[in-house]
C-alpha cells in the first residue's frame, strides 16, 4: 500500500486537518483551525488485512490499526497538544478504510470560499480523530466535531472551467 503512505491526507483545503502515513509504520496527525492547533502527534500503524486482500484495483477497503502516540512534530512549536486528550485517546485503535478514485468535490470545509476537487478518498468507518469522551479539552472538540471528519482527499484536481 504504498500508494497510502506517498502524500498527506486531508479533511479540508487549507490542511488544517490532516493524516500523513510513512512507510516505516509511522504516520502524523494534524488537527487544526486558524492558528490553534489541538492535536500535532505521530502515530504507528500496521495493516491489519492481509496483503493478497488488498489490490490497487480501486476502490478498496482494508483495516489498519493506529496508535496515536505522544511525540512531537518537528515542524510544530511545542508543546505538542497531547494534553488536551485523556490516555485513551492514545490506545491502539482499528479503522476500517475505503481508498476511492474518482472526482471528489470538497465543499464548506474552509472559510475561504475555496471548494477544489479532488482525485483519491479515504473514507474511514470512525474518524481518525478521538471521539468526543477522549478529549481534555472538550469545547475545541465540540467547535468543530472532529470526532466526524472520516472522508480524507488529496491530488488535487485542476479546475478547468
Amino acid at each position: 500500500m504504498s500508494f497510502l503512505c506517498s502524500s498527506f491526507w486531508t479533511w479540508n483545503p487549507d490542511k488544517k486537518c490532516t493524516v500523513k502515513f510513512n512507510e516505516d509504520a509511522t504516520g502524523e496527525l494534524v488537527c487544526s483551525v486558524e492558528f490553534n492547533v489541538f492535536i500535532a502527534s505521530q502515530f504507528d500503524w500496521e495493516m491489519r488485512s492481509k496483503a493478497e486482500d488488498v489490490t490497487m484495483v480501486l476502490p478498496v477497503a482494508f483495516e489498519i490499526a493506529m496508535t496515536l502516540k505522544k511525540r512531537e512534530l518537528k515542524d510544530y512549536p511545542p508543546p505538542i497538544k497531547h494534553t488536551a486528550l485523556s490516555d485513551a485517546a492514545f490506545e491502539q485503535k482499528a479503522y476500517h478504510i475505503r481508498l476511492e478514485k474518482g472526482a471528489f468535490k470538497v465543499e464548506n470545509r474552509t472559510t475561504y470560499g475555496f471548494n477544489p476537487t479532488y482525485e483519491y478518498r479515504l473514507v474511514w468507518d470512525k474518524a481518525p480523530y478521538p471521539p468526543l469522551e477522549e478529549w481534555n479539552n472538550k469545547p475545541a472538540a465540540k467547535a468543530d466535531r472532529y470526532w466526524e471528519r472520516k472522508d480524507f482527499y488529496r491530488d488535487q484536481i485542476e479546475n478547468t472551467e
